[in-house]
């Protein structure tokens, strides 16, 4: 009985680290999955994650994830922990592989129902494995084997303990009126992205504040407001955002991951 369910079709293999595009990292990765996978479709689901921020990065994923296409090999490297004693995972779950570090990374995969894992051995191209860069040198090679199915066996052994690392659900909290959650994501335009489901405030007028500094109102789009005006928002991922029309609210909040935002309905 084998592990893992391999598809008889190149499957597309999407990436999403914190390489950012300013550097070689992501197109070296690219050049090994050519190689080893030279007919699969590489979709960059983004490089910009903030560097080493995992909880970020696992929170994205699952956002990401509903809008993917899948089967899949997702390809994820935000990894601290390079080169230590940390482990190297496979996890297949919802009909798709997740190849990266056993971190945190995967806590979305991790709690489908079915979800498998195992620990990757030290499987590599010919150029063996640079202790610093396992996102070239060994996930994508398995993330490239994976995706034209020849990785059936020989990539490690399924994980029965200790459990992989997880992440306890994105902090926020309240109800009855009032509001409390953290930002977990700063896009390019300086918009805070929140923990907070933009549901909890249906139909609702609030007023919020981060780190204490008040943040405006919630409104339905960017140009319910003046620009350079702060406002919130429910944004694409479904939570509420921090924003400012035609700027950044990073800036002008003096604002950014880890910032508490604290909402409270008007009654």
């Amino acid at each position: 009985m084998t592990l893992f369910s391999l598809s008889t079709a190149t499957l597309p293999i999407i990436l999403l680290t914190d390489f950012g595009s300013g550097d070689p990292y992501v197109g070296q990765m690219k050049g090994v999955l050519a190689r080893h996978a030279p007919g699969a479709l590489v979709i960059d689901s983004f490089h910009d994650i903030s560097p080493f921020h995992i909880k970020s990065a696992a929170w994205l994923l699952e956002r990401c994830w509903p809008h993917m296409p899948r089967p899949a090999v997702w390809l994820c490297v935000v990894d601290p922990g390079v080169g230590s004693g940390r482990r190297g995972l496979v996890v297949e779950a919802g009909g798709s592989f997740f190849v990266g570090p056993d971190n945190g990374l995967f806590t979305y995969p991790l709690s489908l129902h079915g979800a498998k894992a195992l620990v990757l051995d030290e499987v590599a191209g010919e150029n063996g494995v640079s202790p610093t860069f396992h996102g070239r040198d060994l996930f994508a090679p398995v993330a490239a084997h994976l995706a034209t199915g020849t990785a059936s066996k020989g990539l490690g052994a399924p994980l029965f303990s200790p459990p992989p690392v997880t992440f306890a659900d994105p902090g926020w909290r309240g109800g009855f009126g009032e509001w409390e959650a953290e930002v977990i994501l700063v896009d390019r335009y300086g918009n805070l992205v929140t923990t907070l489901p933009g549901a909890e405030l249906a139909d609702r007028q609030a007023k919020g504040e981060i780190d204490g500094r008040p943040c405006g109102s919630l409104v339905t789009t960017f140009a319910s407001v003046p620009p350079g005006e702060s406002t919130m928002v429910v944004g694409g991922f479904g939570t509420v955002e921090v924003v400012v029309n035609q700027g950044s609210a990073r800036e002008n909040l003096s604002a950014g991951l880890g910032s508490k935002l604290r909402v409270r309905a008007a009654f």
